[in-house]
């Protein structure tokens, strides 16, 4: 068998040190979504979370809602803003569920006092804004999310992480879409039961609240004690990002060659002693 001489092996090692040297820009963000209303109150969906270049636009009040936005906000149902998203060039869609090994029935929706993350590899660029909507439960047509496009800057004009990136919603942040009446009847979530009523030429507006199904008893058996007024905080959005190991890699393929090149020293010192 050939042996390899520590010159050759030094000279196969260095491209990999070299590269395990340079550091690429982290693009790793964890996003979190927490329910902050009190253990009697409002449940949500799962969320659905964007990401893109601006060129994104879930919704515009005072605009009648789109058939994505009229699912999501009577149903919970996320496809249609998925679908709407995944035709934006480089843009990334997700549907964040809650931790199904979490208490309340059913495990994917959001329960008061829940929280879960999912981390997504982002390009400062394509996935420069953030986009988010969900329904509140229970509700006809509640929901929250975001009606500017450019509202909320995960990334700076220079590519740089926006750090203490952080989106609260209040009461006075939940839309109505204006597709049904906000009667009750046939809610998600709600034994009110009943059927739903359409609502003619209705759109996208301020809720004016969700009152009346307070007492009401929830699809996990327990009543709902509060809703929330104007001031009431109801969700966080958080997002962090996630360190970056590549130095680390780096400084230990720095190292790998340094000791190569000292027993590569060493070797070639003991040949020419014997010479």
């Amino acid at each position: 068998m050939k042996k390899i001489g520590f010159k050759s092996l030094t000279r196969a090692v260095l491209p990999l040190a070299v590269l395990a040297g340079v550091s690429v820009e982290a693009s790793s963000i964890k996003i979190t979504v927490e329910n902050l209303s009190p253990d009697d109150g409002i449940w949500f969906t799962p969320v659905f979370l964007g990401f893109h270049d601006g060129s994104f636009d879930t919704f515009d009040a005072g605009s009648a809602a789109s058939g994505s936005i009229e699912a999501l906000a009577e149903g919970g149902d996320t496809s249609g803003l998925m679908g709407d998203i995944g035709s934006v060039s480089g843009a990334i869609g997700h549907t964040l569920v809650q931790d199904t090994t979490a208490m309340g029935p059913p495990g994917v929706l959001f329960n008061p006092g829940s929280s879960n993350s999912y981390t997504f590899d982002l390009d400062s660029t394509d996935n420069r804004y953030f986009s988010f909507a969900s329904m509140l439960l229970p509700s006809n047509d509640a929901f929250f999310g975001n009606d500017d496009a450019m509202g909320y800057e995960l990334f700076d004009i220079n590519g740089d992480f926006n750090y203490g990136f952080e989106v609260n919603i209040y009461g006075s942040d939940i839309w109505d879409s204006g597709t049904e009446e906000n009667d009750g009847m046939g809610a998600p979530f709600s034994m009110i039961g009943g059927v739903s009523t359409d609502t003619v030429n209705g759109v996208v507006a301020q809720h004016a609240g969700l009152d009346n199904f307070i007492g009401t008893n929830l699809g996990n058996g327990n009543p709902l004690g509060s809703a929330f007024s104007a001031n009431t905080a109801l969700v966080r959005i958080t997002a962090e990002k996630v360190p970056d190991a590549t130095p680390f890699i780096g400084a230990i393929g720095g190292l790998a060659l340094l000791g190569f090149n000292v027993v590569a020293r060493r070797k070639r010192f003991a040949e020419e002693a014997k010479a």
